[in-house]
């Protein structure tokens, strides 16, 4: 070997180390920001909880004048974007997922069309080429609806000047393409490789934060699919590429089921948030149970001890100081091996989740809830 070639060999080398390096510090502050993110997201969870908790209890007063019901229709759907906006967060934390069920695409893509045609200027022209014969994939369908709506609203601000946003679709294998295009200026060459960074944005200050293309390739990639950015033509088109639905899970927007009905008994509630603890005394009390709130694991334990023959089931916290929810379910458990257990948290469902209700635990609530779904998840535990 040549002097020539071994110094080339060593400087290729260097490189290699160098961008596996740069490779390493941006997982390392992927992983910071989404635990940041995950515990922020988690927090606001809670703090909904409460917003809408007594929303939903204001609402059962027959009495309530009409003002009220306008200002209470307010501060849901202010609360309803806060916990969808939460969802993104943790999607982007990768804290877990929600409930998944068969998304249609096509479906999905109409509602972001339509939502476009209140916003874009009349200068931009909406087009839709949805060509997939089979459009239907698992997921959750407000992540996969941010996704699109992410993408398409970049793509109309890239058209200051007017031009064509194009949605479409194409069957590719086992998976369902959707496309993503405008006909602007496109990606300068230089930043191509950055678009994908948190907090990385060519708009100007305070109009964006960067973290649009982050939050949908995690979501994207949580869906066990991939985004790539095609730079062949004019303008900028990104590619989603999302897993066909291959079971027979039900469609997303079917209708829900009715409203649990009122039941009876006493509840223990182990909640850390002393918001939560005093809405969930209220929504209990309209649902027709008594409550009694402890602060801890340690609290629950001790006066379940003392009095767990007039507790009838057990709402456990997941995330508290000391010990866990997880831990207090298994402690419990020890103590009355019938007792009813159902989890709640501000992160979404995930495996160990999953794992505490095969072990016993009657159901999950997902923060933020309302009245109907406390009440139906409490009847639905106390009748397993």
């Amino acid at each position: 070997m040549t002097r020539e070639s071994s110094q080339s060999t060593e400087t290729q080398l260097r490189r290699r180390v160098e961008d596996l390096e740069s490779q390493l510090a941006q997982a390392q502050k992927l992983l910071a920001i989404g635990s940041l993110a995950g515990g922020v997201a988690h927090d606001f969870n809670n703090l909904l909880t409460a917003i809408l908790g007594y929303a939903s209890v204001l609402r059962e007063d027959p009495a309530i004048p009409p003002h009220v019901l306008e200002a209470l229709d307010v501060i849901e759907k202010a609360a309803e974007r806060a916990s969808q906006l939460t969802a993104q967060i943790l999607g982007f934390a990768r804290r877990g997922t929600g409930r998944r069920t068969r998304v249609d695409v096509h479906h999905t893509l109409s509602e972001v069309a339509d939502l476009l045609r209140h916003t874009i200027d009349k200068n931009i022209r909406l087009e839709s080429k949805l060509e997939a014969a089979t459009p239907r994939v698992m997921g959750e369908a407000s992540q996969i609806f941010q996704v699109f709506l992410n993408l398409a609203l970049n793509a109309r601000d890239a058209m200051s000047e007017g031009g064509t946003l194009t949605l479409g679709t194409e069957n590719a294998g086992g998976s369902v393409r959707v496309l993503v295009s405008d006909t602007g200026p496109g990606i300068p060459e230089p930043i191509r490789g950055r678009i994908f960074e948190p907090f990385f944005t060519t708009k100007d200050p305070g109009k964006g934060t960067g973290m649009g293309l982050t939050v949908v390739q995690s979501i994207v990639r949580a869906h066990g699919g991939s985004i790539e950015l095609d730079d062949s033509g004019p303008g900028a088109c990104f590619h989603v590429l999302l897993p066909l639905a291959r079971d027979r899970a039900p469609l997303s927007g079917e209708p829900a089921a009715a409203a649990a009905q009122k039941g009876r008994g006493c509840v223990l509630v182990v909640d850390d948030e002393e918001v939560v603890r005093q809405v969930a005394v209220r929504m209990l009390a309209s649902a027709g149970y008594t409550a009694v709130c402890v602060r801890d694991a340690q609290a629950a334990l001790d006066y379940y001890q003392e009095r767990g023959c007039e507790i009838d089931i057990v709402i456990v916290d997941l995330v508290m100081p000391g010990l866990s929810g997880g831990q207090l379910f298994e402690q419990l458990r020890e103590i009355d091996p019938s007792v009813r257990i159902v989890l709640t948290s501000g992160y979404n469902r995930d495996a160990a989740i999953d794992a505490l209700i095969a072990a016993g635990a009657k159901g999950f609530l997902q923060k933020p809830y309302r009245l109907a779904k406390l009440a139906e998840t409490l009847r639905t535990a106390l009748e397993a």
